[in-house]
């Protein structure tokens, strides 16, 4: 088990803005405590290194579990997932033309 330091886990909550970096809920609508989580997992070859941890909700952090890559839905290509510390959210998830036709059925 890791040993971040609390001063570590401090500043990623400020960094995060106290928010998952996947689903992007708020601390104060999520029940439990938003973890600090490695965004390239231990098992993985992930490092302890601030630059590697960032805020999830338990949901987020346990579904992404081990993962560094999957599926993208539309090419079916093998890709990176989603790095909350290097990437903006709003440009790597957004709701297609087809995706919000369905929603709207």
């Amino acid at each position: 088990m890791s040993q971040i330091p609390e001063q570590v886990r401090a500043q990623i909550r400020i960094q995060a803005n106290h928010q998952c970096g996947y689903c992007r809920s708020l601390q104060k609508y999520v029940l439990g405590i938003l973890e600090i989580e490695h965004i390239i997992p231990r098992a993985a070859g992930g490092t302890d290194d601030e630059e590697n941890l960032w805020l999830a909700c338990r949901l987020c952090n346990a579904y992404k579990g081990i993962q560094t890559h999957a599926r993208d839905p539309v090419t079916n290509r093998k890709v990176k997932l989603f790095n909350p510390r290097q990437q903006k959210w709003s440009r790597h998830f957004s709701l297609g033309q087809t995706t919000a036709l369905k929603l709207q059925v």
